[in-house]
């Protein structure tokens, strides 16, 4: 089970540092090549992010969902009565930015190859899939019965599966990528300051979500349970000190500012649902018996909607982080 990765954009300073609100940090005097340099380091970085998170379902996703669904309708001779394609409005548009982000000549070795790869591969497929989602909207299969489809569709699941491959290698350099400048952030910030527990959110939430992906995975290995436990503890605790110096803040300034407490309780709250539910056998799997493929299925669907709605709070929550109120 793939966890939708969320980044928080990197901010242009003497340092990447995740801004908290109101820390003064001391502004170094940096040579303008070095500052333009790493300027263009960040902006590439931005770019990167965003392509990423303008993947609202991934490619992996969609490939399921053909393999599921449309690969066994089009294996057999029978008219088929429906046929769909997925994520074509996107394959263009993510590999133009993809590209604009690899023209910053700055190198970001983690992630240009894996990007590079990803563009190409989306390349190849974007003609396959413009073509068969034209078919599709227009209903063709109902005037061929399915032809041109079934034609198509090696190529098509071919492409699709290079794809997701490669989306997949993406996120996992831009996911080492953005961890590590996550670290540098928590490790450089201040100790018991804004910017220190916003930082220490944000990086004990990504090794959450390592741990969650673990967990979605083997949700009855006491291991992966106990390692999802001990870092949302981390997030837990970060979270407290944050909200104790937005809060003495607030009251020092006078103007109210919730400092996006309420994603973050929510996000924390959804992850001690998680652990209930797995300390209740809520993911258990029948044994043996009738009841055992029933069991499999109710517990995948358990699984899924745990694993949606812990993605979305915890999107919420960098997303408040990503664009602050105050």
């Amino acid at each position: 089970m793939k966890t939708r990765m969320f980044l928080a954009a990197a901010l242009m300073g003497g340092t990447v540092l995740l801004a908290g609100c109101g820390d003064k940090s001391e502004k170094v005097s940096q040579p303008v090549a070095q500052v333009d340099a790493r300027q263009q380091e960040i902006d590439k970085y931005n770019q990167y992010v965003g392509a990423a998170n303008s993947i609202s379902e991934s490619f992996q996703t969609f490939l399921q969902r053909y393999q599921q669904y449309e690969v066994p309708a089009l294996a057999g001779k029978a008219p088929i009565t429906a046929f769909s394609v997925g994520n074509d409005i996107l394959i263009d548009r993510l590999s133009r930015a993809l590209d604009g982000a690899l023209a910053i000549d700055t190198p970001i070795p983690e992630v240009d190859q894996a990007a590079q790869a990803f563009s190409a591969a989306l390349k190849t497929l974007s003609p396959l899939s413009h073509e068969l989602q034209n078919y599709a909207t227009s209903k063709g299969y109902l005037s061929d019965n399915g032809d041109q489809a079934r034609r198509q569709s090696q190529a098509y699941l071919a492409a699709l599966t290079a794809v997701s491959d490669k989306e997949q290698e993406f996120y996992a350099g831009l996911g080492a990528r953005d961890l590590a400048l996550t670290k540098q952030a928590f490790d450089e910030a201040p100790k018991d300051t804004a910017a220190y527990y916003r930082a220490g959110l944000i990086y004990y939430g990504k090794l959450n979500t390592a741990d969650a992906e673990t967990l979605f995975a083997e949700p009855n290995d006491p291991q992966a349970l106990a390692a999802f436990e001990k870092s949302l503890a981390l997030v837990a605790d970060a979270a407290a000190g944050w909200n104790g110096k937005v809060s003495a803040q607030a009251a020092q300034s006078g103007k109210s500012c919730g400092g996006g407490m309420l994603e973050i309780n929510e996000f924390i709250g959804q992850s001690r649902s998680i652990i209930r539910d797995v300390k209740d056998g809520v993911y258990k799997r029948a044994p043996e018996g009738a009841m055992k493929n029933l069991s499999a299925q109710m517990q995948s669907s358990s699984i899924v909607r745990s694993a949606n709605r812990y993605n979305r709070t915890y999107g919420n929550m960098i997303n408040r982080f990503n664009h602050p109120t105050c």
